[in-house]
């Protein structure tokens, strides 16, 4: 569960999960103060993690020998009738591209993938411990 309260400076919101605590804010044309991560880059910044972690774990899983992994994620909402996330994987290190490749497919359906290809239902739930 993540928790979010209101910060002193219009917009600007604590969000915490128990554990660490990050700010959200909103950009200045609608008047935030654009310091910290947007509402829609939170959303994004879940699908990258998830991604990179997901490609670390099958490249480990492969006992393949990399030297990082740069994910970028951008969220389309200029149709009205669906969002599209665009991404980018990039594995450095000595793998050759069938190997990449098959790395590539087995990260395609990583959790929050999943997790955001399902219906979504959102319920007001006062009852949230």
């Amino acid at each position: 569960m993540v928790i979010s309260t209101s910060g002193s400076e219009a917009y600007i919101t604590e969000l915490f999960n128990g554990i660490s605590k990050i700010d959200s804010d909103v950009t200045k044309e609608k008047g935030g103060s654009g310091k910290y991560f947007r509402p829609h880059d939170l959303i994004e910044s879940g699908y990258a993690s998830c991604l990179n972690i997901t490609t670390r774990m099958v490249l480990d899983s492969m006992n393949l020998s990399y030297d990082g992994v740069t994910v970028k994620v951008e969220l389309d909402r200029s149709n009205e009738e669906k969002t599209i996330f665009k991404y980018q994987i990039d594995i450095s290190g000595s793998i050759d591209k069938e190997t990449r490749e098959e790395v590539l497919k087995r990260v395609a359906n990583c959790p929050v993938k999943k997790t955001l290809s399902k219906q979504l239902e959102f319920i007001n739930d006062c009852n949230i411990i």
